[in-house]
């Protein structure tokens, strides 16, 4: 009986708090690279401030974003038509978006 008082007690003096500190040393390896990941993240966050705190940066970030064109820019915004399909069923109303397309094309 004392025996097993006394493997009880080494067990929960000496092996589960092994345990718990070998599984932390995975856990902070684990943190250590998320904390490399969101290091690298925040870096590349604050180049992006430190780039749209210039001027250029802010006039980038316009034309991106806002579509600003300055003086003497040209800014199209037509797109050209895309192609059309030639594959149409026979009869109605396939026959008047054929017309259409013919006309379209320059093929009448």
């Amino acid at each position: 009986m004392s025996l097993v008082v006394v493997g009880t007690a080494i067990t929960s003096v000496i092996v589960l708090p092994l345990q718990s500190y070998l599984g932390q040393g995975d856990e902070v390896a684990r943190l250590e690279t998320e904390l490399e990941r969101m290091t690298a993240i925040n870096d590349d966050l604050q180049a992006e401030v430190n780039r749209l705190r210039t001027d250029a940066g802010i006039e980038e970030a316009a034309r991106d974003q806002l579509g600003y064109v300055s003086d003497g820019d040209e800014r199209e915004t037509i797109l050209p038509f895309p192609d059309l399909p030639s594959d149409l069923p026979n009869g109605w109303p396939y026959g008047v978006i054929d017309a259409v397309m013919s006309f379209r094309t320059g093929n009448p």
